[in-house]
């Protein structure tokens, strides 16, 4: 089962550290709008042990993107139900930093 969206919260290293979960889902980068939705850059999957706080914390290690300022997730009861979904997100959304296929 995919869960309702929760968030967006902020994108830091103190909000992603102090979530103490190891769920596994789909997450949504991106920047906050006025009305409080998410504009979406990218789409992820996180499926391992760390789940996908241990996704998050990866991503802002390497300080890739510049302008993402938001997070949000749903999260799925299985890795196969997590990875299903992130595609099809993917493929509906069409986020500017998901490069793979295009």
């Amino acid at each position: 089962m995919v869960y309702s969206f929760k968030g967006p919260f902020a994108f830091n290293e103190a909000t992603v550290k102090g979530w103490k979960s190891t769920a596994i889902g789909v997450y949504y980068c991106g920047v906050k709008t006025t009305n409080g939705k998410l504009t979406i850059y990218y789409i992820g999957k996180g499926i391992s042990e760390d789940g996908m706080r241990g996704r998050l914390l990866q991503h802002l290690s390497k300080d890739k993107w510049f302008d993402v300022t938001h997070f949000g997730y749903e999260s799925c009861d299985t890795e196969n139900e997590a990875e299903k979904h992130e595609a099809a997100e993917i493929a509906k959304h069409k986020p500017k930093y998901n490069t793979q296929g295009k």
